[in-house]
C-alpha cells in the first residue's frame, strides 16, 4: 500500500485491507531478568512489590497530577485485584500500595495491561484470557465506583506479548480510546489469500463503552505491537503492523475532523514496532529494525514523512529537563509524562520495561524474578545518574 489521501468515509466505514502479518514477534516481550547497563553504576533497585503478578504485562507506568503513578494487577481475580502507588522522585512510593475497589474480573489472567490518565481519573484496559477465550475489558476510577466494561471478544496471545490492545487519552473530553486485536473476521478482500483478524475501537468513559467507527479487518497481524494509537493536537492516528512478503510494516491511518481530512501511510517497512513517541505535537512510529531502532513521522496532511536513527541518542539534562537528540529527532521533557519505553537507549531499560518522566527523574518500572521494581535517573553533571 501506497501512502495516499482518503476520504473518512473510506477510512471510517470501509477499513483498508492491509498486507498479510509479522511472523515474528516484538523484541519487548518481558522477561525476569536485571536491567542492563545503566548510564552509570547503580544502586540497588527500590522494589515496589514482591507480590505476585497476574502475567508479566499486568503492570502499567502512568501518570498522575504531578508525577508518575505505578498500577498493577494481582493473580486474583476476585474484587479488589488491582493495586496503585505514587511514585516519588527517586521511583519509590510514596505510601504502600492502594487497593482500589474495582469489580471482579471473569476469565483468569490479566494480561497487556494499558492505563492513560484522564485528568482527576484513570482509564485501564486489559485483556482477560482464559484457557479457550479471551475478552477486551476496561474501567474508569472516579469518584464513583467503578463499573468492568466488558468491550467485547479478544485474541488469545503470549501472556509476555504487549501492544495488542492500546488506550490513548482524550482527558478533555472526558474519555480515552480503546483499540484491541479481535477474532477471526471477514476480510475486506474476498480474494485474500490469508484468513483476517479483526480490530474494534470503543471510547470509555466512567461507566460506559460507546462504539466508534467500524472495525479493521487485516490478514494475519503481528503477534505483539499489532496496533499503535495515538490523539495529538485533535487528530486521531492509529495503525495496524502486518507484512508484506517477508518483512513487516505497520500502516497508520490518521484522520482529522475539522477540516475534514484523512490519510493511510506505510511506515518502517522491515521494522517491528515499538510505539508512538509524541514530539511536539508531532507522532513519531518508533521500530526495531533489525536492532537499530528508526523513527518515522506519522504525517497528516502532504508533508513527506520524515525517518531518523533512534539507536544511540545523545541524552542531556538540567535539573528540570532532559533532551533525548539524534539527528533530526529532539524529544525534550520537561512536564510529567508517560509511555516513553519505546524511544530511551536500551542500556537505561530492562527487557519489557515501562518508563516514564516526573517532571525531574527518570522512572523505569519492569518485573525482575516476582518482584515489580523501579529505578530512576536525575540529572548531575548533564547527564543522567541512577538515584
Amino acid at each position: 500500500m501506497t501512502g495516499r489521501c482518503l476520504g473518512l468515509g473510506f477510512l471510517l466505514v470501509v477499513g483498508c485491507t492491509i498486507s498479510a502479518a509479522c511472523s515474528k514477534s516484538s523484541p519487548s516481550a518481558p522477561s525476569s531478568a536485571q536491567p542492563s547497563a545503566s548510564a552509570t553504576p547503580v544502586d540497588a533497585p527500590h522494589v515496589v512489590t514482591d507480590e505476585p503478578l497476574s502475567s508479566a504485562t499486568a503492570f502499567e507506568l502512568t501518570l498522575r497530577e504531578g508525577g508518575l503513578r505505578l498500577v498493577w494487577a494481582t493473580p486474583d481475580s476476585g474484587a479488589g485485584w488491582l493495586r496503585s502507588a505514587e511514585l516519588a522522585q527517586d521511583g519509590k512510593p510514596t505510601l504502600p500500595p492502594q487497593k482500589p475497589a474495582v469489580p471482579a474480573r471473569g476469565l483468569g489472567k490479566l494480561t497487556d495491561l494499558a492505563a492513560a490518565s484522564l485528568g482527576e481519573e484513570l482509564a485501564l484496559a486489559w485483556v482477560d484470557q482464559g484457557k479457550s477465550e479471551a475478552r477486551a475489558e476496561a474501567l474508569v476510577l472516579s469518584g464513583a465506583a467503578p463499573g468492568l466494561l466488558d468491550l467485547g471478544a479478544a485474541a488469545l496471545s503470549a501472556e509476555s506479548a504487549r501492544g495488542n490492545i492500546v488506550l490513548a487519552s482524550e482527558h478533555e473530553k472526558g474519555r480515552a480510546m480503546v483499540m484491541w486485536r479481535g477474532l477471526d473476521a471477514p476480510c475486506v478482500d474476498p480474494k485474500s489469500a490469508s484468513p483476517c483478524v479483526g480490530f474494534t475501537f470503543r471510547r470509555i468513559r466512567a461507566g460506559a463503552a460507546e462504539t466508534t467507527g467500524l472495525p479493521l479487518s487485516v490478514p494475519v497481524p503481528c503477534t505483539s505491537h499489532s496496533v499503535e494509537l495515538a490523539v495529538s493536537q485533535g487528530r486521531f492516528h492509529y495503525g495496524v503492523c502486518t507484512r508484506e512478503g517477508a518483512e513487516p510494516v505497520t500502516t497508520m491511518f490518521s484522520i482529522q475532523y475539522q477540516p475534514e481530512y484523512a490519510r493511510a501511510e506505510p511506515l518502517l517497512k522491515g521494522c517491528l514496532p515499538l510505539g508512538t513517541v509524541d514530539v511536539a505535537g508531532q507522532p513519531w512510529l518508533i521500530g526495531d529494525c533489525h536492532g537499530k531502532r528508526k523513527a518515522a513521522t506519522v504525517p497528516l496532511t502532504d508533508e513527506r514523512v520524515r525517518t531518523e536513527y533512534v539507536d544511540a541518542p545523545q541524552v542531556t539534562c538540567t535539573p528540570e529537563r532532559a533532551e533525548l537528540r539524534q539527528g533530526r529527532f529532539v524529544l525534550t521533557l520537561r512536564e510529567p509524562r508517560a509511555d516513553l519505553q519505546a524511544i530511551l537507549p536500551p542500556a537505561l531499560l530492562p527487557t519489557g520495561a515501562r518508563a516514564g518522566w516526573t517532571g525531574k527523574s527518570l522512572v523505569v518500572a519492569y518485573v525482575a524474578g516476582s518482584r515489580l521494581e523501579t529505578r530512576a535517573f536525575a540529572c548531575q553533571g548533564g547527564t543522567l545518574h541512577a538515584l
